[in-house]
């Protein structure tokens, strides 16, 4: 997350009314629709409201969701929690790696390479059993979605908490206070900060931002599932590293992610605002993956880990 600078091309490597609990309703709110409330619960909440301009230091209990993609220990990109199990990213990010047991998902956590003594990261680190990109993605943008599964149950605490998502995102068009968080640079000419970083940014209008990506330097087309945010003046932005990573607009006192860190041209350049994957129209894809894979598998009782540890002894022992 950070501010102006080559020009490449970089990954980034209205909804219905709230239920009460915080889950979400159909895009009319008609509670006989199958969407009513049947994602992950409660969710969206934080303790900590936060009103930093910019590339600034995040508090940490600003944006409880977010997480720390790491392959093999090391942040690869950022990612958000949607339930005790689920986790989102971009799938752009698994081009190194589909093999779960390479991947964890850090929560909690303000600094990317937390020390070897802390504990509680470690504590707050979750494997990945499963990885799941969409079915349509064909190395890069549109169709940017992936969903994780954890072999564990992630412990929510005020540090740690779910986004929500709506099915239809069109109540936060041309939004200009929603934030985007994540670990990657902070311009195009300075290296990761290793401590989250928080922006805010505006919901630019599709149409605008095609007609921008179609001046003559870059030609792209902005289309599908792609969502753009930033500032028409440059300066704000999602940066190398944040891929993955959560945009989220407040509503009635809950968050929303509404998009993905997916892709841009530099960071922060005028007239080039970053692109996301826009989460609500995989909002069936998620209900469904969710529906059919979450029963979760039982953790080990602590009887039968006892029962192990008591005849692992006899089995390696001397005949």
């Amino acid at each position: 997350v950070g501010v102006e600078g080559p020009v490449s091309v970089s990954r980034k490597t209205g909804p219905g009314h709230p239920c009460t609990s915080g889950r979400f309703l159909s895009p009319q709110g008609d509670s006989r629709s199958p969407l009513v409330c049947d994602i992950v619960g409660p969710c969206g909440h934080r303790t900590l409201p936060s009103r930093v301009v910019g590339g600034e230091n995040a508090r940490l209990e600003s944006w409880p969701w977010q997480g720390s993609l790491r392959l093999w220990g090391s942040h690869m990109c950022g990612a958000s929690l949607l339930s005790r199990r689920w986790v989102l990213t971009a799938a752009h990010c698994f081009e190194t790696s589909l093999d779960p047991f390479e991947w964890t998902v850090q929560f909690g956590e303000l600094t990317s390479r937390p020390g070897i003594w802390n504990l509680q990261a470690y504590y707050n680190r979750y494997q990945v059993e499963d990885i799941y990109l969409n079915p349509q993605f064909k190395g890069k943008a549109p169709y940017d979605i992936a969903l994780l599964r954890l072999d564990s149950s992630v412990k929510y605490t005020n540090l740690i908490q779910p986004i929500c998502i709506v099915p239809s995102a069109l109540e936060f068009e041309n939004r200009t206070d929603c934030w985007v968080t994540g670990w990657g640079d902070i311009r195009e000419d300075l290296p990761s900060p290793y401590t989250l970083q928080e922006v805010q940014v505006s919901i630019i209008n599709t149409t605008i931002c095609n007609h921008l990506y179609q001046m003559s330097d870059f030609r792209y087309s902005i289309w599908g599932d792609m969502v753009c945010a930033g500032q028409l003046a440059g300066g704000k932005d999602s940066c190398f590293g944040d891929s993955g990573g959560p945009l989220v607009c407040e509503l009635e006192g809950l968050w929303y992610q509404i998009g993905i860190v997916s892709w841009g041209v530099g960071c922060g350049r005028p007239n080039r605002p970053g692109v996301y994957t826009n989460v609500s129209q995989h909002f069936d894809w998620i209900r469904m993956l969710i529906a059919r894979n979450g029963i979760p598998r039982p953790d080990p009782s602590p009887a039968l880990l006892f029962l192990t540890l008591l005849w692992v002894p006899r089995l390696l022992g001397p005949v």
